[in-house]
């Protein structure tokens, strides 16, 4: 029994391999502008994605902690999987939509449901400490296979054109959601008392907003992850706007996705070299100087900075995942992870829009420092949270 939950382990680094095949992963704005629509558009598509997301977060955390975590991340698979297929087939506004609505219920499902899947499959084999190593080089599987399909979506994409990319990279998304069926299905430690799954969902949320440290570390997470993650829009037409080779790009977007998997493979090594408040302070630092950095050096110089944001970005996943299973029970751990993403969504659906006009009426590097700006005033405004805490364990 213990040996079918130790090959979740090795199944789900092949299920976050061929799960992640997005052949589409440099040139997935270009695409958009290449269909006519502007920066803004893209952002409202972006917009609609994070409240189809904020709808599908909470109940899917609810639906993984009750029915199962194995189920979640098939049905993810295919819901990813879908939503490409209509990406290759759309040329409208709507049909876009429509594809980003698949891809917030892929992202949803998603949520919470791998990192607890993993953590209660360690925790049946006795090995729950090693979760951060485990769950970082999964994660680092994911962004090294991100990075090394950088450069060749690029080149691809002047042999195949954009649609095709997306056909094929569903048909590894399939292949993904054929491995999750593998799975072995850990128990969940407590079953759930609730008779429906909104009485569940209340008691996650009254817990997350109770807990003081889970709290501040979900607010921390929602700002920085949103603006990190915009960094993925801006890039695209920040280098486009340069009129360098698209080999440029692809160059940049091999090394967001390389220091990102290395900021997962390294972050239980740093997360033991640093206290908790130093290292939140230290991870948020970096990345708002890269942000300004990007805009006040030369395109080439930027990678520099575009790395190591990226990398404060990897390890700041894990640390804050990891904190958050330590102080979650494991009938509520998916929901909760569901509402620090949830947080990650309302950021991101009101800065969005903004640094899409930015980008619009400015330039993307303008938008890079705007954001390096705002996260450096939030920075200032959690050391200040941070330094009123009463000395805990954690924080």
């Amino acid at each position: 029994m213990k040996k079918d939950y130790a090959s979740n382990i090795w199944k789900y680094y092949l299920f976050i391999f061929f799960g992640r095949v997005e052949l589409t992963v440099s040139i997935f704005v270009l695409f958009f502008l290449g269909n006519n629509l502007n920066m803004i558009q893209v952002m409202i598509l972006e917009t609609i994605f994070t409240i189809a997301l904020f709808l599908f977060e909470i109940p899917s955390g609810a639906f993984a902690d009750k029915v199962g975590r194995k189920a979640s991340l098939a049905l993810s698979n295919i819901s990813l999987c879908v939503a490409f297929v209509l990406f290759g087939l759309g040329n409208s506004f709507f049909i876009f939509i429509i594809a980003q609505i698949f891809c917030a219920l892929f992202w949803a499902l998603k949520s919470g449901a791998d990192s607890a899947f993993i953590y209660d499959s360690l925790k049946e084999i006795k090995r729950e400490n090693e979760y951060a190593r485990i769950f970082g080089i999964g994660s680092s599987i994911w962004a090294f296979t991100l990075a090394g399909l950088s450069i060749i979506s690029t080149t691809l994409s002047v042999y195949l054109g954009y649609r095709m990319l997306f056909f094929i990279s569903a048909g590894f998304f399939f292949v993904g959601f054929l491995i999750a069926l593998t799975f072995k299905e850990p128990p969940i430690h407590k079953h759930l008392q609730e008779s429906n799954y909104f009485k569940h969902i209340k008691k996650a949320i009254k817990f997350t907003y109770t807990h003081k440290i889970i709290r501040n570390l979900i607010i921390y997470y929602g700002l920085f992850a949103a603006l990190g993650h915009l960094t993925y829009f801006l890039i695209q037409p920040y280098y486009t706007f340069t009129n360098l080779s698209i080999n440029v790009l692809g160059i940049a977007m091999t090394c967001l996705f390389l220091f990102e998997g290395l900021g997962f493979l390294f972050a239980q090594n740093i997360i033991k070299r640093f206290t908790e408040k130093k290292l939140l302070f230290l991870l948020m630092f970096i990345g708002s100087i890269s942000f300004i950095a990007i805009f006040l050096f030369s395109p080439f110089i930027a990678i520099i900075f575009i790395s190591l944001m990226s990398f404060s970005c990897g390890v700041r996943d894990i640390f804050i995942e990891k904190e958050i299973h330590i102080h979650t029970e494991s009938h509520h751990r998916a929901t909760v992870i569901s509402v620090q993403s949830i947080s990650k969504s309302i950021m991101y659906a009101i800065f969005a829009p903004l640094i899409g006009l930015f980008t619009d009426i400015y330039s993307p590097a303008a938008a890079f420092l705007m954001m390096g700006i705002g996260m450096f005033i939030f920075l200032i405004y959690i050391t200040f949270l941070f330094k009123f805490y009463k000395k805990s364990p954690t924080l």
